[in-house]
């Protein structure tokens, strides 16, 4: 480093960016390796001026050293690491750090997290941001800011993925294409947080990023990746020639159109974690997720995974119409229809969702402890199960998919191109099984 290099660093402020963890990562319990990091802290970094220094902590993978010096701290809140983000804004101001809340649960719970934090960004950071830094080195920093609208994702400056202790994480390739979505699930803050529309970035972009992208397999922060059919058929026309391997989140949809799937499967796609929810009709209609179609989920699920692509799906517990049949009918059915790995999932009303308003207006909400948020614990009242049936019936149904017989009935069926890591992946699953029954008890 030069000196003038040297001197100019010396002036400059000091960034620290903090992704909280929940607290059963934390101590002897926070691992060696995460499997992959959040995408907001290297977009806000991306966002940030060369007046500031910026540093990322992941308090999934590191320590917290709240003696390091630094001028400014900005921590991301989601609903269940509330608590967490709040004990380490805490901490920082105690020792005269002003702190700054952003993220989902800050933007819901404004008057709560603003008793926390010298400052609240609500909403998207892109088109705010920028005063933000300007007034703080102006000495002028306002409690609450709120985003610009929603951007119209052209021309955003690439994620900082370089600031990641990239060997604490399988990978750290992770790329956004899209944001928002138009289904308005009951029970998702996706649309009230992006909007009730997909947004989508220009597919050269998308192609240009990836390509800096250094490894082989990528992963895609969009909520529903191929949302727009158009726009993904023209994006993974464009992904063929990269030849790289990819996962991304989406709906069983993709199934009815063959171009589509082709498309998807030729340009690399090996993984889709798909949100089935529920294998009721009823339910799906009440949660305003109607298409999902129950009748039609083993034939789309057996094309999906036809066309080589992998299946990780993802159910809810304590919907109105769920009884005490519900668990092992669901698990059953996943087993049944060969999935390659799956998520369950306790109903939980987040703030910022009309379930949550319902909830609460109906006196169902059972506490705001927050950090119980966590889809692994009961929060509210269900009409027909106790909380009791209803944690014992989450545990019992990964014990139950993870088993020894489901793996080998579902990793072993004909044609799975992906064998060894649906393999890998369950026998992981299945070593965590009492890993995973201590998390959903703990207080």
């Amino acid at each position: 480093m030069t000196v003038a290099k040297f001197r100019e660093s010396l002036l400059k402020y000091k960034l620290t960016l903090i992704y909280p963890a929940h607290k059963k990562n934390l101590g002897a319990n926070r691992r060696k390796k995460y499997p992959i990091p959040q995408l907001s802290l290297p977009t806000i970094a991306a966002l940030t001026d060369d007046r500031f220094d910026v540093a990322i902590v992941d308090d999934n993978v590191e320590e917290v050293d709240f003696d390091a010096k630094t001028d400014l701290v900005g921590i991301t809140t989601m609903t269940t690491l509330a608590p967490r983000a709040y004990e380490l804004a805490a901490e920082f101001r105690r020792r005269g750090v002003p702190v700054i809340l952003g993220g989902i649960h800050a933007s819901m719970m404004l008057d709560e997290a603003s008793r926390y934090a010298d400052c609240i960004v609500a909403g998207e950071a892109e088109g705010v941001w920028p005063t933000v830094l300007d007034d703080f080195v102006n000495k002028r920093l306002k409690k609450f800011y709120k985003g610009a609208g929603l951007h119209n994702l052209e021309n955003l400056p690439r994620p900082r993925l370089d600031l990641l202790k990239k060997d604490r994480y399988f990978s750290t390739s992770l790329i956004m294409a899209s944001r928002g979505c138009p289904h308005d699930c009951h029970y998702c803050s996706v649309t009230t947080f992006w909007g009730k529309g997909f947004r989508y970035r220009p597919v050269a972009e998308v192609i240009a990023e990836l390509k800096t992208l250094p490894d082989k397999i990528v992963f895609f922060a969009d909520d529903n990746l191929y949302g727009n059919k158009v726009y993904a058929k023209k994006l993974f026309k464009e992904m063929i020639p990269l030849k790289k391997k990819w996962s991304c989140q989406g709906d069983s949809l993709i199934a009815n159109d063959p171009e589509l799937l082709r498309l998807a499967a030729q340009s690399g796609c090996q993984w889709i974690f798909i949100g089935i929810e529920s294998i009721s009709q009823k339910n799906l209609a009440k949660m305003r997720k109607s298409f999902n179609k129950v009748e039609q989920y083993n034939e789309s699920f057996k094309k999906i995974q036809d066309a080589g692509i992998s299946i990780f799906g993802s159910f809810i517990f304590g919907l109105d119409e769920d009884d005490e049949h519900v668990f092992k009918d669901t698990v059953n059915f996943a087993i049944d229809a060969r999935l390659d790995g799956a998520n369950f999932y306790i109903l939980t009303p987040l703030p910022g969702t009309k379930l949550f308003e319902e909830m609460k207006a109906a006196g169902r909400v059972l506490h705001t402890e927050w950090d119980k948020y966590d889809a692994n614990h009961v929060v509210f009242k269900h009409t027909r199960l106790t909380s009791e049936q209803l944690l014992e019936g989450l545990i019992s149904a990964y014990r139950h998919f993870y088993s020894v017989s489901s793996i080998a009935k579902r990793v072993l069926r004909p044609g799975n191109k992906r064998f060894m890591q649906a393999l890998a992946l369950n026998v992981g699953r299945y070593f965590r099984r009492k890993r995973f029954e201590q998390t959903c008890r703990m207080e």
